[in-house]
């Protein structure tokens, strides 16, 4: 996956193949996208950086325990909703730290890293668990979000 074309791996995603990578790999690769986003907005940042492989690497494991059937195949999932909400604790620090410039790019890590946290909380459901955080993480981005549009409204 690590160096698959994106179009190679939409038209995998888009086929109706059983068992395929699906809900919980693409919100972690959502995930790692927003990371590095973060890093960019903070010009460069290693919490984020690591961040950005973290997710990269959950996508690889969540989409290995889908095909091939893995016993706990929500933890995976499980583990995308944690590091959404890594992410978005770094989008709230960064708030506070980056230029009005970059705030656009902050808030648009923390929607994704909360949009990532709700699919992956809902393929953990879907594979008999629960993720009790994917809502606080989700509710975490989105006072991120309200917090920039505050500002830039503001004029702050």
């Amino acid at each position: 996956m690590r160096d698959q074309i994106v179009s190679d791996f939409l038209n995998t995603l888009a086929r109706p193949a059983v068992p395929a990578p699906a809900g919980a790999t693409v919100a972690a690769l959502a995930l790692a996208q927003a990371a590095a986003l973060l890093s960019r907005a903070a010009g460069g940042d290693a919490e984020a950086d690591r961040l950005t492989r973290q997710a990269l690497r959950l996508a690889e494991i969540d989409a290995h325990a889908v095909t091939h059937d893995v016993p706990d195949r929500a933890q995976p999932a499980a583990d995308v909703v944690a590091a959404a909400g890594e992410v978005v604790r770094v989008a709230e620090r960064l708030l506070s730290t980056v230029d009005s410039a970059a705030l656009a790019d902050v808030c648009a890590a923390a929607e994704m890293a909360g949009s990532s946290a709700r699919t992956a909380g809902l393929a953990v459901e879907a594979r008999n668990g629960f993720a009790a955080d994917a809502d606080a993480v989700s509710e975490r981005a989105a006072r991120v979000t309200a917090t920039v549009r505050s500002g830039v409204r503001s004029g702050g």
